[in-house]
């Protein structure tokens, strides 16, 4: 079986949520005797060591050949040029801002030399907005197999800003959201399969489209280790730091717990670490003012985390929108770190606050619960067991590869 594989940036080195769920979702079809081989194309907005790094590591990867990555702007603030063209296919019915962004003659033309080198047997959307290549893929593969790889339900993040809206922008919000329903509704009835990441997020498929997703988790391997207590009282946060739901979340943090956090527990110290930050002319991060608080360490992208979570005390995830499983939650269950986040930072996932993380909303309880963290090696080790035991149990490799059979049109496994 041959894979053609369509996703929305270099999945390696896998930093944000988005990169790790796909160079996951990669080794998973890898780790699958059918799957002969993985054409990959995928989109980079700027030349960059990290890139071409990602893109050794790729190449390097059994089964998997790299066409790419193709130039397209991602943030298009940094782009205003390719405004234009976005607006342009706003006004084309069916075509919302979350798929129009996505438009490039770069990535069609690699998309049809990829498949005239080896025509696929799967071809795998991966992220909804490149549901925007559908109809070509259709025309050149025709009797490939679609997969849809959904991470969340992305048009409830248009449904979310618009009720945090007034006036002028709500409306024009409401209009948006929708358009991205419609848009998700045609993507996840024109699939031959859909990949859901959380129960949650199928549900909400099946309910806006009629359509049963396979749920095929997130595969986590990890070592178990003894805790052993940190010196410092050093918190975590690793996110994606352009992606709305995390920098909202960031920003409730740090205006309305970090006050309450530090007044009782003053020596605490927090390293805010991933990419997204926007850059100056010289290629400097640019840290938001707002962020510049008394034990507040902004570290923008780092090549690698593992530094990070060895001094860290604790993880903190403050997510209040969007959907999907935060994978930011498994990658700090995989690290050992005690975790503290909010109910739609655990949506999706059967987790039960106390066994394996803490969860608040209130910025006085989500204070509470890191203190106690802090102060307690007990806590600190019971959580990182009960995170261990989640992890054996629901995102182990048999489990992933059973679904994933099915996604493919496989028989299953003898």
């Amino acid at each position: 079986m041959h894979v053609l594989y369509l996703t929305t940036e270099l999945p390696f080195p896998p930093v944000s949520g988005g990169q790790v769920r796909t160079a996951a979702d990669l080794r998973l079809l890898q780790s699958l005797e059918e799957v002969r081989s993985i054409d990959l194309v995928c989109v980079e907005e700027e030349s960059s060591p990290r890139g071409e790094e990602g893109a050794r590591a790729l190449s390097a990867l059994p089964k998997v050949t790299l066409h790419g990555p193709v130039f397209h702007p991602i943030h298009l603030k940094r782009f205003p040029h390719y405004f234009a063209l976005v607006a342009a296919l706003e006004l084309v019915p069916g075509f919302p801002y979350l798929a129009g962004k996505w438009a490039s003659p770069r990535v069609a033309a690699a998309l049809v030399k990829a498949v005239r080198a080896r025509a696929p047997d799967v071809v795998t959307i991966d992220h909804l907005g490149m549901m925007v290549y559908a109809s070509l893929l259709a025309r050149l593969a025709p009797r490939a197999r679609l997969v849809l790889g959904q991470h969340n339900v992305e048009s409830d993040f248009f449904a979310q800003f618009a009720a945090r809206k007034t006036g002028v922008v709500r409306l024009a919000a409401a209009l948006e959201t929708r358009r991205a329903r419609g848009f998700e509704r045609a993507a996840l009835r024109r699939a031959d399969a859909v990949v859901a990441i959380s129960a949650s997020d199928a549900a909400a498929f099946l309910e806006l489209a009629g359509v049963t997703a396979h749920l095929v988790p997130q595969v986590v391997t990890f070592e178990r280790t003894p805790w052993s207590p940190r010196a410092a009282r050093r918190l975590v946060y690793v996110g994606n730091l352009s992606w709305h739901p995390n920098v909202a979340g960031l920003d409730w943090f740090l205006s309305e717990v970090w006050p309450v956090l530090r007044r009782d527990v003053p020596d605490v110290t927090l390293d805010v670490v991933g990419s997204g930050l926007p850059r100056d002319p010289s290629g400097t991060e640019i840290v938001p003012e707002r962020w510049r608080l008394p034990g507040i360490t902004v570290h923008g992208f780092a090549k690698e985390l593992a530094p990070h979570y060895a001094t860290a005390s604790a993880f903190i995830a403050p997510i209040l929108g969007g959907s999907g499983v935060r994978i930011k939650l498994l990658e700090g269950f995989r690290a050992g770190l005690p975790l503290v986040t909010t109910s739609a930072g655990a949506l999706g996932l059967p987790l039960t606050s106390g066994r394996e993380l803490l969860v608040a909303d209130d910025p006085r309880a989500y204070a509470a619960h890191v203190a106690d963290v802090l102060r307690s090696p007990e806590l600190q080790a019971r959580l990182r067991e009960g995170a261990y035991d989640f992890l054996e149990r629901e995102h182990g490799l048999a489990r992933a590869q059973a679904v994933m059979r099915a996604v493919l049109g496989l028989a299953p496994a003898p």
